[in-house]
């Protein structure tokens, strides 16, 4: 029996307004409708309010199960998960940093080993591989479609942009050199690493060996990603070396967390990141907040927690693209009178753009709608310098 007031045809309300889903049934899990991680967070956040601790597979339950097994009489107690909690805590970390407020780096670095987390949890499910590929599509198109449209709306303002930075290919093609064009490395190493898993993932053999060896997979991946981590090659010999060949044994590694089941896996994994990121930086202290964040992720699935922090974390993850995207314009204007307001301002300006963006898909649930009758429709859905890497 659900929880008092809560049944099944409020949760599925819930998840065809958050989802811009119109057709939901109480057989539709989040993932089957379509859900990511940017949704992910808030969805989670919402369930607990009205259900109580989820189970660590709700994205994957049917909505009448979530319903049914839900307490009868939920506690007051909460608790926030720790793969959000992190990308909370990290985008903040990475715009007071950028400021700077205050001095705390490695915030990007630990997102992408969060991604990895996410990416496993959410797009890798045991649905058929051609509806894993076109999940995984619809992600990265959520966030290279709204990177690409502020980026080119902020170059053309600015100029602080070229061509390369709008297609998200800066760290491959450059201008290595100048003042503002490393600035979305991170977007840009996310999106070619999400890229090439995505092709990795539609070959069937990869797809086999992924169901077959869950964990071994990325952990053999993450031990790959450390020959250009360290660069055995010699790549820097012959130019510049992509972010994302840098950085993506910590994606794996993220993706490897979320598939460690048992407790030599955990060790593995926690040992892993404890060897390979020292010396990442040669910083000790951000190379020790990596660490800590793996461990976090890996050994804390869920952290104590209150409704207030609840909802300000799922916030705060919820917008980090937008935070990441806006953060470089709003610090020059609001920087100079203060740092602790360009803080506020910036956190400020990405949480409402990310609230206008999620205003866009009503209209292209309808372009779907008269693509299906046959009508057209107007609309459509929007969803640097060579030490860049370790800024």
């Amino acid at each position: 029996m659900g929880a008092p007031g809560v049944g099944t045809e409020q949760l599925c309300r819930l998840y065809a307004d958050l989802l811009d889903q119109p057709g939901v049934s109480a057989d539709d899990s989040f993932v089957d409708l379509g859900g990511d991680s940017l949704s992910y967070v808030e969805m989670s956040v919402r369930l607990e309010q009205l259900l109580g601790d989820l189970p660590a597979d709700w994205h994957i339950t049917p909505i009448q199960e979530l319903a049914r097994t839900a307490p009868a009489h939920p506690t007051r107690r909460r608790v926030l998960e720790t793969s959000v909690a992190l990308r909370a805590l990290a985008i903040v970390v990475v715009v007071g940093s950028h400021i700077p407020v205050f001095t705390v780096k490695g915030g990007a670095h630990l997102l992408l080993a969060v991604a990895g987390f996410n990416f496993a949890r959410i797009q890798l499910t045991t649905v058929a591989r051609r509806e894993r590929v076109r999940a995984s599509v619809r992600a990265v198109g959520r966030i290279v479609l709204p990177s690409v449209a502020f980026i080119a709306v902020a170059g053309a303002v600015t100029g602080d942009y070229t061509l390369t930075n709008v297609l998200l290919l800066n760290s491959v093609l450059g201008p290595h050199d100048g003042a503002t064009e490393w600035q979305f490395w991170f977007i840009e190493a996310l999106v070619h690493i999400l890229l090439a898993t995505t092709a990795l993932i539609a070959v069937p053999a990869v797809d086999r060996i992924e169901r077959r060896y869950p964990f071994g997979l990325p952990l053999a991946l993450a031990a790959l990603g450390l020959v250009t981590r360290y660069d055995l090659p010699g790549l820097a010999t012959f130019g510049y070396v992509p972010s994302a060949l840098v950085v993506c044994w910590l994606f794996a590694l993220g993706w490897a967390a979320a598939r460690a089941a048992r407790t030599a896996q955990r060790v593995a994994v926690t040992a892993a990141a404890a060897l390979t990121v020292p010396g990442l930086f040669g910083e000790p202290f951000r190379e020790a907040f990596i660490v800590a964040g793996f461990a976090l992720l890996v050994w804390v699935p869920r952290l104590p927690s209150r409704p207030a922090i609840n909802r300000a974390a799922a916030v705060l993850a919820a917008s980090s693209l937008w935070i990441y995207l806006t953060h470089w314009q709003v610090m020059p204007v609001v920087g100079p009178w203060s740092r602790s307001a360009a803080l506020a301002a910036s956190l400020a300006v990405g949480i409402a753009c990310a609230v206008l963006a999620r205003r866009l898909p009503p209209f292209v649930t309808a372009a779907k709608f008269s693509a299906q009758k046959g009508e057209e429709h107007p609309s459509s859905r929007l969803g640097g310098s060579p030490d860049h890497v370790t800024r």
